[in-house]
């Protein structure tokens, strides 16, 4: 259950963008030199961190999924001079026609990032991202010129032009920067118990939940060369996109038995597969241990403990949001299937009766479901019966 609700890049994540004369990896952080030290507070489980625009404080989501976005409320008080039609793909591969605008300045801490631009997009009326009360994502392209270090267990950022500032503990790994809004993209390394062996690029994204992410077309691979264990195949929805156009499409529940990333092993990597193209790190990584992604020359440093196994059990079924309402997203046990659809509300979690709730307090309990070892969840299926289940 602990990613009933995906947030970031499966949520907010902009896969592709086109558009001509704006390009989103113009403009750059001013200063030459510089070391700077940021807190930043955490809004149901993201990194929120301080913006100013034109004199005026902001919270923004730090998201290198995506490239720098505000909201419209933010586009209406600096008023644009000028905006340029662009098409913007999600991470489910949905596509709409959005704005983006020329963004003169932007301060983060004592950074200022010149003449850059930024993706127009109504978070105030979004069904999920209003419950976080953002006013924009700082994305990967602010970072253009500079080294980024997210320390979780601090609830810092750090950034500097130079990664000796840092003092990183290795020589660091090769870092793609993909497309205009150079988001990273960092090798992994899979193996089975039969020790066949996979690898890919997945884009390390400070927006998503949870760890990591397949994609269906990676896994396709990874299936032929049986370098994962496929656990469950059903067909629903395991999360909800930028533009909120669910249509239920083939998901598959996999376990990863080993993954190395920079020479962290992972183990029991328990996850869904996804219709974005490329595959994902989440959140939980930059939990695990401080990330280090250094945009000058292209390379990252992860400091984590040599070993992590995962205990978390198959999910049964998978929630997720539709029409401001938890429901049935998936299916994974077989046994469930003939009890539950696809769709069916979800009436109660344990003391917590959800038609009573609204949509921020239900965003909110998120946080409560991944405390807790054990569950009863009631559910009303297309009979109008009630199903109890346990976790």
């Amino acid at each position: 259950m602990k990613k009933w609700i995906v947030i970031g890049c499966m949520l907010l994540g902009i896969g592709q963008i086109w558009a001509q004369d704006f390009k989103l990896d113009a403009g750059k952080i001013s200063q030459k030199e510089f070391v700077e030290e940021i807190s930043f507070e955490l809004e149901h489980g993201k990194i929120v961190v301080p913006v100013n625009i034109n004199g005026q404080s902001y919270r923004f989501l730090l998201d290198t999924g995506a490239p720098n976005i505000i909201s419209k409320r933010v586009a209406y008080t600096i008023n644009p001079t000028t905006k340029k039609d662009i098409n913007v793909v999600d991470a489910n591969n949905k596509t709409q026609n959005m704005e983006m605008v020329p963004l003169p300045e932007m301060r983060l801490g004592s950074l200022q990032f010149e003449n850059g631009v930024a993706i127009v997009v109504d978070l105030d009326n979004h069904p999920v991202l209003k419950c976080y009360r953002l006013d924009g994502f700082v994305g990967s392209n602010f970072f253009k010129n500079a080294v980024l270090q997210v320390d979780y267990a601090a609830k810092k950022l750090r950034i500097s032009h130079t990664v000796k500032s840092f003092s990183p503990p290795t020589k660091g790994f090769a870092m793609q920067l993909v497309g205009q809004q150079l988001a990273p993209y960092v090798a992994l390394e899979h193996q089975s118990e039969g020790c066949n062996e996979g690898s890919e690029f997945a884009l390390l994204d400070t927006g998503m939940d949870g760890f990591y992410d397949l994609s269906n077309r990676v896994y396709a691979d990874f299936k032929k060369g049986e370098v994962i264990k496929t656990l469950g195949e059903s067909t629903g929805v395991v999360s909800l996109g930028l533009f909120e156009k669910l249509e239920p499409s083939p998901h598959r529940l996999v376990q990863v038995q080993k993954m190395k990333i920079n020479g962290t092993t992972f183990t029991n990597i328990i996850t869904e597969t996804t219709d974005d193209d490329n595959s994902r790190i989440g959140l939980d990584a930059f939990k695990l241990g401080k990330v280090t992604l250094d945009f000058h020359k292209k390379k990252w440093y992860y400091e984590a403990q040599a070993q992590h196994t995962f205990t978390e059990k198959p999910p049964r079924f998978t929630p997720t949001l539709i029409d401001q309402k938890l429901v049935v997203g998936i299916i994974w046990e077989e046994a469930l299937m003939s009890k539950i659809q696809f769709g069916n509300p979800i009436v109660r979690i344990d003391n917590y009766i959800l038609e009573t709730l609204q949509i921020c307090e239900v965003v909110a309990l998120k946080e409560y479901l991944t405390t807790q070892s054990s569950l009863e969840i009631e559910i009303k299926n297309n009979a109008g019966e009630t199903v109890i289940i346990k976790k």
